[in-house]
């Protein structure tokens, strides 16, 4: 088999390995949506019809994105030598755009999470799309992080996407979200001693920044660092 069509097998077998990885999350979600109707607190929940069939609906959409990514194994001629540098190369464009699409999701996801700590500050029962939004919150920021730490990395790609250069980039995105969040948690201190409510408030809106900041960094020192190359 030819370069080329290894390559084009690839990229088919990747893109159903996305598909599947988007089964898998957007399961997760439905079955976390599900699991946030057992927290205390709010009178309306879901009707067991109803609860059973985000059970299942989201059950079958992780068991699917994991069959997808099961049968979608990338050829060993394409995780190996020269091929495995070309599609690793073709990967880090992608990452980088995601790097940009991580403030968008934590500040989409902010705005709910400011109005669950308003209710609870407010003495109004949090209604459970509301702990939803907070868990999902904390989960996709921890991924992020973890994202913008260099892991979940394929073996075939980390020759390319994290060497030296690589890790010395992310490096300086980290430093910058670190300074962000300590110059921030500063700032916090100082305002407990005045309004505990509004610190509390803060607090995911500092967590979002130092990630959102670490992100848009990384993505700029990224496409640098991809035009020298060139």
């Amino acid at each position: 088999m030819a370069d080329e069509e290894i390559l084009a097998l690839a990229r088919r077998l990747d893109f159903r390995r996305k598909v599947g990885l988007a089964c898998i999350l957007l399961g997760l979600v439905v079955l976390g949506a599900g699991a946030s109707q057992f927290t205390p607190g709010d009178p309306i929940t879901f009707s067991p019809r109803v609860l059973e069939t985000v059970f299942i609906s989201g059950g079958l959409m992780v068991v699917i994105g994991g069959a997808l990514m099961l049968f979608s194994r990338t050829p060993p001629e394409a995780r190996a030598g020269r091929l495995a540098m070309i599609r690793a190369e073709r990967h880090r464009a992608k990452r980088n755009m995601a790097f940009l699409m991580m403030p968008l999701s934590l500040g989409l996801m902010l705005m709910g999470v400011i109005q669950a700590l308003n209710r609870v500050h407010g003495d109004v029962p949090i209604e459970h799309i509301q702990v939803f939004v907070v868990c999902a919150f904390i989960i996709f920021m921890l991924i992020f992080v973890a994202l913008l730490s260099g892991q979940g990395l394929d073996r075939w790609s980390k020759p390319v996407l994290d060497d030296e250069l690589s890790r010395q980039i992310r490096a300086k995105a980290l430093g910058l979200g670190y300074l962000v969040m300590a110059v921030g948690l500063a700032g916090l201190v100082a305002t407990s001693l005045f309004d505990r409510s509004l610190t509390i408030d803060l607090i995911p809106v500092l967590a979002a920044l130092g990630v959102g900041s670490a992100s848009i960094r990384l993505f700029w020192l990224e496409r640098a660092a991809g035009g020298d190359s060139e």
